[in-house]
């Protein structure tokens, strides 16, 4: 769709200036009509100039100008053309029916496989790991000891690592009970 440019003047009558907020969908367009005075000799009204072809789309598609609150004081076509572009429509494609599904069970044959490892010695050597891991946890302490100097660092430490919002640490036994609940025994020194 082609159409010409042109430069409009819109007009607010009986304001000296005015800021306008024109929703277009979901977007907002803030237009400021300024310049208007009200005299003996006359009144000239508050205006705006534009050439943007969206914001003039905006002000003639707004609920305020379909009133008569604003209203074109002049219109100057120019030298050059505005393309707008539609979309294409989007085909809808069609679905297939789904196909229907047998009831039959049917027993895939199992093949044993000459040069597959033994998975029993497999299981036995990880069953061994596994024990001597867990070994390992027991003397090591689960819980590591962090030392603070007041309440605000204790919880900055809790925010930044564990994610903690700190309105709900309160008081030193909220943060301390925050801790130990991550694993963490907090101490104030």
């Amino acid at each position: 769709m082609n159409t010409k440019k042109t430069k409009t003047t819109y007009g607010v009558y009986n304001l000296i200036e005015w800021h306008a907020r024109l929703r277009m969908g979901k977007a907002t367009v803030k237009v400021a009509f300024t310049g208007g005075s009200i005299t003996t000799q006359g009144v000239t009204p508050a205006t705006f100039t534009t050439e943007n072809p969206v914001i003039q789309f905006a002000i003639e598609n707004s609920p305020e100008f379909h009133n008569g609150k604003i209203k074109v004081v002049r219109r100057v076509k120019l030298n050059g053309v505005v393309e707008i572009e539609c979309n294409v429509p989007k085909v809808a494609l069609p679905i297939p029916a789904p196909a229907p599904i047998s009831t039959e069970s049917v027993d895939a044959p199992v093949k044993e496989d000459e040069n597959a490892p033994d998975t029993q010695a497999d299981n036995e050597v990880e069953a061994e790991d596994n024990a001597e891991a867990e070994d390992n946890a027991e003397t090591v302490p689960a819980t590591t000891q962090v030392e603070f100097s007041c309440n605000d660092d204790a919880k900055d430490y809790l925010e930044q690592t564990f994610g903690f919002v700190r309105s709900k640490l309160r008081n030193r036994e909220d943060i301390v009970a925050a801790g130990k609940a991550r694993g963490v025994d907090i101490i104030f020194v």
